[in-house]
């Protein structure tokens, strides 16, 4: 094809990887105990969403796990991430906001696992 189907054809690769990562991340979360998924979580509608997930885990702030993800060499965000209209509405504001973790395509499953496997040790799940 020209160079603008193969650029589309690409992209649309790129969103079946990331598409696979994302699944493979919140079918994990879901069933860590006291853990609380913000956004969709239908697998029929994840061609709503980005790969970037949002949770809280009951017991734990937002900082205590992104701090003890990051011991592990695993590099996420908490906070309101300059979404404090959403995070107030989400009445997490004052809770520390929400831990953010964000796949790409250059991600990898085995990272994934490697995520999940830090919250469930970190829980006791």
């Amino acid at each position: 094809g020209n160079r603008r189907e193969r650029i589309l054809a690409t992209m649309k690769r790129i969103q079946d990887y990331e598409r696979g990562l994302v699944t493979r991340l919140i079918n994990g979360l879901q069933r860590i105990k006291g853990l609380r998924i913000y956004g969709i979580t239908d697998p029929a509608r994840f061609d709503q969403r980005v790969p970037t997930v949002a949770f809280r885990i009951e017991g734990f702030s937002p900082r205590r796990i992104a701090e003890s993800l990051g011991e592990h060499g695993i590099f996420v965000w908490d906070g309101n991430y300059y979404a404090l209209a959403v995070t107030q509405r989400l009445d997490v504001e004052d809770k520390g906001g929400m831990v953010r973790v964000g796949l790409v395509h250059y991600n990898t499953i085995e990272e994934v696992d490697r995520l999940l496997e830090e919250l469930r040790a970190l829980t006791n799940s």
